[in-house]
């Protein structure tokens, strides 16, 4: 035993400093155990010479390699991330001055405590739980979501055992990170990113439907609200109808709803038995829990709509006050397009004071005509509209959205029509407020044939459009990406005029109301069509493929070769451009079963783009122009279907 000892001290002694003549090297720490992974700093003493510089080596390997841990010139060595066989290696530091002269020291590399988090990756519904557990060196760990503690309301919470709860609504961007922290050495830790799917528990609250739909050829209108519980239960249901059977008014409803992981459900409105009207199914798509899109879903109707949450302290005639910009489309009793814009002064009482209407009547167009009325509200937030005027008595039944929102459906046989009005922002407006790169949608009739179109231009802020680009879908003639120029001026109350001129087209002229800077509702005024639609400034000035991204819910609808047809699409955008779903159409009064859908895109850069999509065996062209990376128009491109609507990003990200 003590033979042994003295052989392992003067082995030691030798490893620290290795000496040729007068010049000794010195290193230390003599023995370490180093994690993989981790660095231990080595420091060379030499004596002998003026010249101390030394070079540093791992097993004879200057630098060393990934194999059996680097160093650097200043002696800092970094273990594999593998326990190199054997696991004992030699540092040495080699004096500059001579290099026979050196200093040795070992290091045994040892497997790091690790820890995991499992499942991982997990995706969780809205509301539901998952067991989460910790695997490793760490015998009791904190768990955390997001960086606290326990997690928080919005993000959602996790037990001291492991067991997260997440919140009913998805967070922004779906995602949360759930981390596990060893309580004895808070540097270990392991975090999995968890995915928040939407459920029934996303819908919980006060909500308002519109829906434009169509059956047996005829119009069928219907605005409504409902109370979702959180848990698949429609209660409170109250709806207007306007259709082939006459004005229904304040019918009582119930009915129930599903929310699957990618958002698409099912919701199904049973009015009450007395009222005759028959029970309504739509196919949706959760954007939110404040906002849905969906379509008509039975062999009744066709039909496209949109629900959103209602701030129910708004539910009094006082809460509307002020300049609304109204956009109503339709059709009149005739069969033709029905198209209205108008700016109306609300008196936060009782009455419409004054308001400026602008219609289009199958291409018959008034402009300017006067229009006030009384309304009431009740206090399910349901309230009647009498607007009077030259062009006649229009009576509506509305629902409260918000303050600043309103959705309003025609209690008239004559005009089947229905809208929304929007609180006015800001006054005396001029030119400036279109200004930048601006995007544009419109749909109606051109000629009595369905017409849709969609497009970007640059406005200089002083009445100058350049630059522009625009697809149309007439009647199946299509034209692509075809270049125009045009002019616009702004009154001080909003009201404006819109000149798009194009070698394709011809001159193509709206009338319009600003909302807000950027923001307009447009109707078209020239003798070759009666739409309406929607104008908004760009979010970017510049887009590319890379800003379609996440999942998104997709509407739209107009006329097939057969009828009329809606579609409602999921689809999460992939790399490269590559789009995966699903797409559900009602085409006809004809559901189809959920169909998988494939598409391809290209974004330009001024946020115009192009999918090719394949569902059920058919390949269709969508284009789009991008408000933003979270909302869009399309516009169908195919010569048997002319197709208008939007799409936006369910739970989008931060920014």
């Amino acid at each position: 035993m003590t033979r042994k000892l003295i052989l392992l001290l003067a082995l030691s002694t030798f490893m620290l400093a290795c000496t040729h003549g007068s010049i000794k090297v010195m290193v230390t720490p003599a023995m370490a155990t180093v994690q993989t992974g981790t660095n231990e700093q080595f420091a060379a003493t030499v004596t002998g010479t003026m010249n101390t510089a030394v070079t540093w080596q791992v097993n004879t390997i200057a630098g060393g390699n990934s194999t059996v841990g680097t160093i650097t010139a200043m002696g800092l060595y970094t273990a594999p991330t593998q326990v190199p066989s054997p696991a004992m290696v030699t540092v040495t530091a080699v004096s500059q001055a001579n290099t026979v002269a050196n200093g040795m020291a070992t290091v045994t590399v040892t497997t790091a405590p690790s820890l995991n988090v499992s499942p991982s990756p997990a995706t969780v519904a809205a509301g539901g739980t998952q067991q989460f557990l910790a695997n490793g060196g760490a015998a009791t760990v904190t768990w955390q979501v997001n960086g606290m503690d326990g997690g928080s309301a919005a993000a959602g919470t996790i037990t001291s055992k492991g067991v997260y709860t997440a919140p009913d609504i998805p967070p922004p961007g779906q995602t949360v990170t759930v981390t596990a922290i060893s309580q004895s050495d808070s540097s270990l830790n392991a975090s999995v990113t968890v995915t928040i799917a939407p459920s029934i528990a996303t819908l919980n609250g006060s909500y308002t439907y519109l829906v434009n739909g169509q059956s047996s050829n005829s119009g069928l209108l219907e605005a409504g609200s409902f109370t979702a519980d959180g848990k698949g239960n429609l209660t409170n249901g109250i709806e207007d109808q306007n259709g082939p059977s006459g004005v229904s008014l304040d019918i009582a409803f119930t009915g129930t709803y599903t929310v699957g992981t990618d958002g698409r459900g099912l919701l199904t409105i049973t009015p009450a038995t007395s009222s005759g009207l028959s029970v309504e199914m739509y196919e949706i798509v959760v954007i939110s829990n404040a906002r849905v899109r969906m379509i008509r879903y039975d062999t009744a109707a066709t039909g496209i709509g949109t629900i959103d949450l209602n701030d129910t302290s708004a539910f009094s005639a006082a809460s509307l006050s002020g300049n609304y910009v109204l956009s109503l489309s339709g059709g009149g009793v005739t069969g033709h397009e029905l198209a209205a814009i108008a700016l109306l002064t609300l008196n936060g009482k009782n009455a419409v004071t004054s308001g400026l209407m602008d219609q289009n009547a199958n291409t018959e167009v008034n402009q300017n005509v006067s229009v006030s009325g009384p309304f009431v509200v009740a206090s399910t937030g349901r309230g009647t509209l009498t607007l009077n005027g030259n062009l006649g008595t229009f009576d509506f039944a509305f629902y409260i959205i918000s303050a600043s929102k309103i959705r309003l459906v025609s209690l008239d046989a004559a005009s089947l029509w229905e809208g929304t009005a929007v609180a006015q922002q800001g006054s005396n407006f001029n030119n400036s407020a279109i200004d930048g790169p601006i995007v544009y949608q419109a749909s109606g009739q051109s000629q009595s044939v369905p017409s849709a179109d969609a497009g970007q231009f640059t406005s200089n802020g002083s009445g100058t459009i350049s630059n522009g680009i625009a697809d149309e879908n007439d009647n199946g003639t299509i034209y692509t990406g075809y270049d125009f120029t045009g002019l616009y001026s702004v009154a001080s109350n909003g009201h404006g005029s819109m000149t798009l001129t194009s070698t394709a087209r011809g001159s193509i002229t709206y009338a319009f109301y600003v909302i807000a800077s950027g923001q307009a509702v447009l109707m078209r005024t020239d003798t070759g069509g009666d739409s309406t639609g929607t104008l908004n400034v760009q979010s970017q000035s510049t887009f590319s493929s890379t800003d379609l991204s996440g999942s998104y819910g997709l509407t739209d609808s107009g006329t097939s070769s057969t009828g009329f047809i809606d579609k409602l699409i999921e689809f999460t955008a992939g790399t490269g451009g590559a789009l995966t779903g699903n797409e559900n159409d009602n085409d006809s009064q004809s559901p189809s079963a959920d169909l998988t859908m494939t598409a391809t895109s290209t974004v330009s850069s001024n946020g115009r783009g192009t999918m090719t999509v394949t569902a059920g065996g058919t390949t269709s062209t969508v284009d789009f122009y991008m408000i933003s990376p979270t909302e869009m128009y399309v516009i169908g491109m195919d010569s048997d279907q002319v197709l208008s609507g939007g799409g936006e990003q369910q739970f989008p990200p931060t920014s």
